[in-house]
């Protein structure tokens, strides 16, 4: 991923600045996760909600690793499957389970449960892939149409092993040697903010995001909303929440013919 955007950065004009500030901590095989698979395996889940492929894919390798892939995979086969945005469907369809339902983008919780208002959910039994924690808005909207509903993580989203990059990034913002700083998921903020704080840089770097010239950008609207409650403006949101959207967005507005109209 860093070097697909490093390579559009580039492209654009631009020199990137890798900076990780998370790492995907698959959980293994849990309690609930064995659980989750013997009763897809055996009929009880109807409904199946995958949110990220990343989950997806975790998922998969459990029943494979529990050597029940192909039970699991003949399973969905009878069950609503609904993925949550490309991700998650590009994973289905590596392992040719049929998708039901997929939102529009930008691909939210909101119009996940709008692409998913006609369905009967009384009395069902649905799962939803965890998207690395608790998604308390859409389960409890399908509780209120009547599902049994458990939400299981298969990953959850740590801090990463090596925090110089991160570290690094942090003193170039201070010292106002960035000019624009992408965030491309919604737990890379407070990851950002944790890293500061650890590093006793919190303030200064919010104060060097507020009050420097840095663009603030997010690749959609779950981010945006993110770094709104944690107390950063966002100057750049893409049209459509992809990554590549996002650099163009960025470029155009870094651009001096940006600077010259506004």
């Amino acid at each position: 991923m860093l070097s697909e955007m490093g390579a559009l950065i580039e492209r654009n004009g631009g020199t990137p600045y890798p900076a990780p500030v998370l790492q995907e901590i698959h959980l293994g095989e849990t309690s609930e996760v064995k659980e989750l698979v013997a009763d897809i395996c055996a009929g009880k889940v109807q409904v199946m909600v995958f949110q990220t492929g990343v989950g997806t894919k975790a998922l998969f390798d459990s029943a494979a690793s529990q050597g029940r892939e192909s039970e699991t995979l003949e399973a969905l086969a009878a069950a609503t499957v609904i993925a949550r945005s490309p991700k998650p469907a590009a994973v289905l369809r590596r392992y040719k389970v049929h998708i039901d339902h997929m939102p529009p983008e930008p691909f939210t919780s909101t119009d996940l449960l709008a692409a998913i208002e006609d369905i009967d959910l009384a009395g069902k039994e649905v799962a939803v892939q965890a998207y690395g924690g608790p998604n308390a808005l859409l389960t409890q909207a399908l509780k209120d149409r009547g599902a049994t509903v458990r939400e299981v993580s298969l990953y959850t989203w740590g801090l990463p092993e090596d925090l110089k990059p991160a570290l690094g990034l942090i003193d170039a913002l201070e010292n106002g040697r960035i000019d624009a700083l992408a965030f491309t998921s919604q737990p890379q903020v407070g990851n950002l903010l944790s890293i500061a704080a650890g590093a006793g840089k919190e303030e200064s770097l919010r104060d060097a995001l507020a009050q420097g010239p840095v663009v603030l950008a997010s690749v959609g609207p779950v981010c945006t909303k993110r770094m709104l409650e944690a107390g950063l403006r966002v100057d750049v949101e893409p049209d459509h929440p992809h990554m590549g959207n996002l650099i163009l967005a960025l470029a155009e507005r870094l651009s001096p013919d940006y600077a010259k109209t506004n």
